[in-house]
């Protein structure tokens, strides 16, 4: 097929832009000011952030 993998080059996160967006979104609405105590939570609230995040 001729395709060739391009990875981004550490210490590099611009080369990714809608990642490091999308990670600090995350970190800035979610994990920053939630305190989780079970996995079952997590899911939970990750679930609902994602499904608003999504729509």
């Amino acid at each position: 097929m001729g395709i060739e993998w391009h990875y981004i080059a550490p210490g590099k996160p611009t080369q990714n832009g809608f990642v490091e967006s999308f990670n600090s979104r995350m970190r800035d609405e979610l994990l920053n000011k939630t305190l989780f105590f079970t996995v079952r939570q997590v899911r939970s609230i990750l679930a609902c952030w994602v499904d608003d995040y999504n729509t």
